[in-house]
């Protein structure tokens, strides 16, 4: 047994001796007390676990004093049991309102009176378990934002714990009564239906409940709800009663949207990832297959989306990403909402969405949907198509919209995209097929010049494995030596005499033999491969103009010039590598960077500060292909250009009126900003004559001589000499 500590408050002497005496054998520890004055302070002192308490002592009456320690702000709640030498009814009525836990008359059995105290004492320690239970369940409660109510059948009331105060932002001092109808006043219309009869049936018809719900608080904050509503039997009044839970999952479902969000959607754009996309809207294939339904994919993919990060930043970039994202989706959205769709396929639709697969997926499933793959590749999925008509009509739709200039951090930036667009099921019956093909059909529209769409044809597949296999070819290409540079000379169209050669790429394939130009070098800048093979070219250009200045081969006024790609132009390390292959400024006075005007023109402010390097390198700088683009000599006026090379297109066309006036203007007015002009592609006498007449200054073409290994050039730089 525990020694338990007993006061005994009895003015009677021997009775304190006796009791004193028996408890002790019992293993109590025994204090007494003469008076009630005395009996209070030691109660507030030693705090016994239990008072045998007299009903009427020397200074005031055990009444008094078992009233003044039930209300000291110390809230002694210790067992008290009354012993008095009277048990009438009045006498024992009055001990238990006064606080007392028992009651025993004169004179005492002691064994019995042993058996109460262990009684009272396993009382107590229980009820103060219960009560530490709770104060721990109400804690807990409290910092897990669990609330609760009861609804007793018996006085048909409703109590609820502080936390529902908590949740509802309520100040319960201001509003000490929270009843049901309070209750539902904080939850919004559209949950009130769903919530107040849930309450109902478990108040009024004894059916238990589960719901999510919202509510909104005192402060205008919404906050979602768990609510469990369960039914008990209340043995003590043989009725059955309700209980309730109320969980604020606020924060849980906030946390829940943030991983669903970060699983399933683009964390840039806000669009549907790749995995998304490629899970759900295969299931949605499926579904539309099962009902006979055509459905699309379109492949979207930016051009040259690299040179906007190397000019204007990440930054940029990731803001051209967002724009192309917002009017993708709001083109998607429009073409939806279109009467035709509205009118024709609604109602499809929505006896469709009753299929499981729509009603398990974690995201939102449209007729139209749309997902980032990753880096500047988007894609659209059209569903329940009636023709390839509407294909045509959305994608022209998108191309329009991306053609409109992008303002970015006070850029006005243009940009073309190339589309791939495959059909189910005839171009594929799973979402990854569809994506494949698409795919090659946007390589398709790529190499048709871009900023098109094309649709997929099995005839796209066998270009795709060709593509894919020079692809593999050209990575090998360099460490093979299957690269070379070639140079075809130019010449002084007034004298006649060279004055300078173009160094130009070619590949001879160990087994497929020479590859052209236009085969490899647009497959290169689609792959990034011509970054690799662009510093190849810079090494073994300088290598060789070194080699040449060393046997005295190079004329004071000559100049070789070389083709630079978009790619490498912008390029963050462009500059750090000219410096490295091409460090002899005094060499350098030889060299022409061939730009075309798309890759000077696009982003001119941002291109210019690189142009001042390369020409303060001691590099010259010339227009390669220019009149098929956009730009304009005017504009060209406010760069370090020496030279403008009119297209081979112009010069090949040049009996055509409009042609011949072309040329005319780019002679005069290139002249008249003191640039020289070179004509590429001259194959006859009439064509050198009309140009000599205009007083083009340099030409190149069939006619003088085709492009020739570095050993005969080598041999006809010699001969020069001569």
């Amino acid at each position: 047994m525990n020694h338990y500590k007993i006061l005994i408050i009895d003015d009677d002497p021997t009775l304190c001796l006796i009791a004193e005496k028996k408890l002790s054998a019992y293993g109590y520890q025994v204090v007494t007390a003469m008076t009630g004055l005395q009996g209070i302070q030691s109660t507030l002192e030693l705090m016994p676990d239990l008072l045998l308490l007299d009903y009427e002592l020397p200074d005031m009456s055990g009444l008094e004093v078992c009233r003044q320690l039930r209300n000291h702000t110390s809230s002694v709640d210790k067992p008290i049991l009354f012993i008095a030498g009277k048990n009438d009814y009045q006498s024992i009525e009055s001990a238990f309102q006064a606080g007392a836990t028992d009651f025993s008359s004169k004179p005492l059995n002691w064994t019995i009176l042993n058996y109460r105290i262990q009684y009272m004492l396993r009382t107590h320690e229980l009820y103060l378990s219960l009560l530490s239970s709770e104060a721990r369940l109400t804690k807990a409660q409290k910092i897990a934002k669990i609330a609760n109510w009861e609804y007793s059948d018996s006085d048909k009331s409703f109590k609820c714990s502080d936390t529902l105060y908590d949740i509802l932002e309520i100040d319960k001092l201001a509003d000490k009564t929270l009843i049901c109808e309070k209750f539902l006043a904080h939850v919004p219309a559209e949950d009130k239906e769903l919530v107040q009869q849930a309450l109902t049936n478990c108040i009024e018809n004894k059916v238990s409940f589960e719901i999510e719900h919202a509510i909104l608080t005192n402060k205008g904050n919404k906050k979602i709800i768990s609510h469990i509503g369960n039914v008990i039997q209340n043995e003590a009044s043989d009725t059955v009663d309700c209980i309730g839970t109320l969980q604020d999952i606020t924060e849980r479902r906030q946390t829940e949207n943030q991983i669903r969000t970060l699983a399933y959607y683009d964390s840039l754009t806000g669009l549907m990832n790749r995995e998304a996309f490629l899970s759900v809207l295969d299931e949605t294939l499926n579904n539309y297959q099962r009902n006979n339904l055509l459905s699309a994919l379109l492949f979207i993919d930016l051009d040259d989306f690299k040179r906007v990060n190397d000019t204007l930043g990440h930054n940029a970039g990731d803001l051209l990403l967002c724009e192309i994202a917002q009017r993708l989706s709001s083109c998607v959205r429009i073409a939806e909402q279109s009467e035709e769709y509205i009118i024709k396929y609604q109602p499809q639709m929505q006896s469709l969405q009753s299929d499981a697969v729509f009603r398990v997926n974690p995201i939102e499933v449209n007729r139209f949907n749309l997902g980032r793959l990753g880096g500047d590749e988007f894609t659209v999925f059209l569903g329940n198509i009636i023709s390839k008509q509407l294909v045509i009509s959305v994608a022209n739709r998108l191309l329009a919209s991306l053609e409109q200039p992008f303002l970015l951090d006070g850029h006005e930036l243009y940009v073309t995209f190339s589309i791939g667009i495959a059909l189910a099921p005839d171009d594929g019956t799973s979402i990854h097929n569809l994506l494949k093909n698409a795919d090659t059909a946007m390589y398709s529209a790529k190499a048709k010049g871009k900023n098109n769409f094309q649709f997929y044809t099995p005839e796209l597949s066998n270009r795709s494995l060709y593509r894919l296999a020079m692809e593999s070819d050209l990575r090998n290409a360099i460490a093979n030596n299957e690269l070379f540079l070639v140079y075809q000379p130019q010449f002084n169209l007034q004298t006649g005499k060279m004055v300078g050669a173009e160094a130009l790429l070619r590949w001879k394939h160990k087994s497929k033999g020479e590859i052209m130009p236009n085969e490899f070098i647009p497959l290169a800048e689609q792959t990034g491969l011509i970054l690799a093979i662009g510093s190849w070219v810079f090494e073994q250009f300088s290598e060789t103009l070194h080699t040449w200045k060393q046997q005295g081969l190079m004329p004071e006024t000559f100049k070789l010039a070389l083709n630079v790609s978009s790619l490498q132009f912008h390029q963050v390390d462009m500059m750090q590598k000219v410096r490295t292959f091409f460090a002899d400024q005094e060499l350098n006075k030889y060299v022409e960077f061939e730009l075309t005007e798309s890759v000077m023109m696009t982003n001119a402010e941002a291109n210019l500060s690189k142009l001042n390097e390369l020409v303060a390198h001691n590099i010259s700088l010339a227009v390669d292909d220019f009149g098929t683009g956009y730009s304009s000599l005017s504009y060209l006026h406010s760069f370090p250009v020496n030279t403008v090379k009119i297209d081979r297109s112009f010069i090949s066309n040049m009996e055509n009126d409009g042609q011949i006036n072309i040329v005319k203007a780019v002679i005069a007015m290139a002249h008249g900003m003191e640039i020289q002009v070179v004509a590429e592609g001259i194959e006859n006498q009439w064509q050198l004559d009309f140009l000599k007449a205009e007083g083009c200054d340099t030409g190149q073409g069939f006619f003088f001589a085709k492009p020739m290994s570095t050993e005969k050039f080598t041999q006809l730089l010699q001969q020069e000499l001569l």
